[in-house]
C-alpha cells in the first residue's frame, strides 16, 4: 500500500493487518509496519492511547520528542516508543526509515521496561545489523507483494525487542566514560572466571575507589559487581555439567571456588538443585 501522508515519498509503503484472537491474548502482533522515505514537512502527534512503536532508521535525521525531552535518531538508531504516552515525531531533510506498531501480552509493560532500562527510548549500538536484518526482512517481503504469516510478523519484533534488552546489557558506548570502564571491566571478568574476584580486585584494574566502582557496575548493569561474576560462574557451570564428565571437584576448581562444597551451595542457592540433580535431570 502505497502511502500519501504528508512528507512521505511517493515509493514509501505501508501495511495493515488483523491479527487472529490468539496471537493478540498470547504473543506478539504487528498491527501495521511500513518502509518510508520521509522529507521535511512529515510529522506525526500523538495524544496517547494507542501501541507501541519501534522505528528503525536506515538513512538521514530523525527526532522524537517524548516526555519533555528532545532526541535525535540518526543512521543505525532505534527509537521504541510507549503509544499510550504522548509523542511527536518529525523528519529532517531526509530520513529513511522501517516501523512496526504492535500490541500483544505485556507489550506494553516490556516496552516500558526497555525504555527504563537504557534511560531513553533512543537506542544506539555500534552493530546495529542484526536489528535492523531481522526489522526488516518481512518488510522486504511484503514489498514484494509475498505473504508474511503472523507467526513471522510476531517472531520479527519479538527478537528485535529481546535484542534492544541486549543492546542494554552489553551495548557500551565508547564515549560515555563510565561505560568504557564498565566495558573494560566486563572483559576482564569474562577473562579470569578461573580466579576468585572481589570487589577490591576489580576496583583497582578499574582505578576507582571500591565504593565508586560498584556504584558505576550497578548503574550501568543492574546488578552488582559479585552477584554478576556469581552468574556468569554458574551459566559456565551448567554447561560444563551438561556437556562433559568433569567431576565436581574440576568444576569448582576450574571457576574458581574455594572447594567443592563452596560450589554445591553457590550452585544450588540459585539454580534450587544440587550439581549432580543438574546433570542428571532434562533440565536445562
Amino acid at each position: 500500500m502505497i502511502c500519501n501522508e504528508k512528507g512521505v515519498l511517493p515509493h514509501s509503503e505501508y501495511f495493515f493487518f488483523t491479527p487472529t484472537e490468539l496471537y493478540k491474548q498470547h504473543y506478539y502482533c504487528v498491527l501495521n509496519c511500513g518502509h518510508f522515505y520521509c522529507i521535511e514537512g512529515y510529522r506525526i502527534r500523538r495524544e496517547g492511547h494507542t501501541v507501541p512503536l519501534l522505528i528503525c532508521i536506515i538513512e538521514g535525521e530523525f527526532h522524537l520528542e517524548y516526555e519533555n525531552c528532545h532526541y535525535t535518531a540518526a543512521k543505525g538508531d532505534v527509537l521504541l516508543i510507549d503509544g499510550a504516552k504522548p509523542h511527536t515525531y518529525y523528519s529532517g531533510n531526509r530520513c529513511e526509515f522501517i516501523y512496526y506498531h504492535f500490541t500483544g501480552s505485556f507489550a506494553s509493560q516490556l516496552t516500558n521496561h526497555l525504555i527504563s532500562r537504557n534511560k531513553s527510548p533512543l537506542f544506539q549500538s555500534e552493530n546495529s545489523l542484526p536489528q535492523y536484518t531481522m526489522a526488516n526482512a518481512p518488510i522486504e517481503q511484503l514489498c514484494r507483494g509475498d505473504y508474511v504469516s503472523d507467526m513471522t510478523l510476531s517472531a520479527s519484533i519479538y527478537t528485535c525487542l529481546c535484542r534492544l534488552q541486549e543492546s542494554c546489557e552489553g551495548g557500551f558506548s565508547p564515549s560515555a566514560a563510565g561505560n568504557t570502564v564498565i566495558a573494560e571491566s566486563l572483559r576482564f571478568i569474562k577473562n579470569n572466571l578461573s580466579q576468585y574476584l572481589s570487589l577490591e580486585l576489580l576496583a583497582e584494574k578499574a582505578s576507582l575507589s571500591t565504593c565508586y566502582y560498584a556504584h558505576l557496575f550497578k548503574k550501568e548493569m543492574d546488578i552488582s559487581p559479585i552477584e554478576y561474576i556469581a552468574k556468569c560462574k554458574i551459566n559456565i557451570a551448567k554447561s560444563i555439567l551438561k556437556t562433559t564428565r568433569q567431576s565436581i571437584g574440576e568444576i569448582a576448581d576450574s571457576l574458581g571456588y574455594s572447594s567443592s562444597s563452596s560450589f554445591i551451595n553457590a550452585f544450588t542457592a540459585r539454580v534450587g538443585v544440587s550439581p549432580l540433580k543438574f546433570r542428571n535431570s532434562t533440565q536445562s
